[in-house]
This record gives structure tokens, C-alpha cells and sequence, in this order.
């Protein structure tokens, strides 16, 4: 398969050359527009301050289709086993926090209770208790 790129530049020749030694393809098409403005004789005709456009035909070198990645082979939920969702109590998250007071970071224990939307760690809410265990490892604390 052969892929064609027309490019429309305004180039000098020390610019085409610099292109086909960039590109190190040979066999370049160049080819200048020859069309000249045409002017009726109520409009003022001058000169050109730039070069007409050039075109350069470059054939593309033909590369392989891409091919897809790999898919890891399908395995069903029924096999792949699921260890149940850890679970703490009050008890984990007070020593663990004692740890971090202990520790003289109990700015930070206030500021984390207060990201939390409480003022105390026994006003915490069940559902959050894995959420602040997680940041008080984050934080250091061994739970």
C-alpha cells in the first residue's frame, strides 16, 4: 500500500532541499503553480511580495496495520476469589489514632476528624469508619 502527501508550502529551493534531506526520500514531485493573478482595469496591479505556493508530492513508506494488545483471558466472577471487606470497630480507630497523639500529631488527628465532618472520633459514622482507618495508616498509625 503506497500513501501519497501532498504538501502546499511556500518554500525557497535551500527550503526543498532541507525537506528531502529531512525526509531522505529521493523521488519528490515538485511542481510550481503557474496561474498569474489576472486584474481588470479598475484595480491597481502590483507586485508579489511573497514566492507562489510550491507543491511537493512525498510517497509515504508503507507500515504494517497496528496490531491489537493482547487480551487477558476471561476468567468468570464465580473463580476469581474475594476476600470479604475489612472491617473495624471504635476500639481500632481510638488506638490508632492514641497512636498518632502519642506521636504529637494531634493537630493533624483534629484536622482529619474535621475533613470527616465531625468533632470527635465517637460522633464518626460506621459507614466511614474504612475510609478514616485508611487515611490513619496514610498517616502512620499502625491498625
Amino acid at each position: 500500500m503506497e500513501f501519497t502527501v501532498n504538501v502546499n508550502i511556500k518554500a525557497s529551493s535551500e527550503l526543498l532541499a532541507i525537506l528531502k534531506t529531512l525526509t531522505g526520500i529521493k523521488n519528490t514531485q515538485v511542481t510550481t503553480p503557474t496561474s498569474t493573478p489576472t486584474s481588470t482595469p479598475a484595480q491597481i496591479s502590483q507586485p508579489p511580495t511573497q514566492q507562489a505556493p510550491t507543491q511537493v508530492s512525498v510517497p509515504l513508506i508503507p507500515i504494517a496495520p497496528p496490531v491489537p494488545p493482547a487480551q487477558p483471558p476471561q476468567t468468570s466472577a464465580a473463580e476469581v476469589p474475594v476476600a470479604p471487606a475489612q472491617t473495624y470497630t471504635m476500639d481500632q480507630l481510638a488506638v490508632a489514632a492514641t497512636q498518632l497523639v502519642d506521636a504529637g500529631r494531634r493537630e493533624e488527628l483534629i484536622s482529619l476528624l474535621t475533613q470527616f465532618g465531625v468533632q470527635a472520633l465517637t460522633a464518626l459514622p460506621k459507614e466511614q469508619y474504612g475510609a478514616f482507618a485508611t487515611t490513619l495508616r496514610q498517616m502512620g498509625a499502625k491498625i
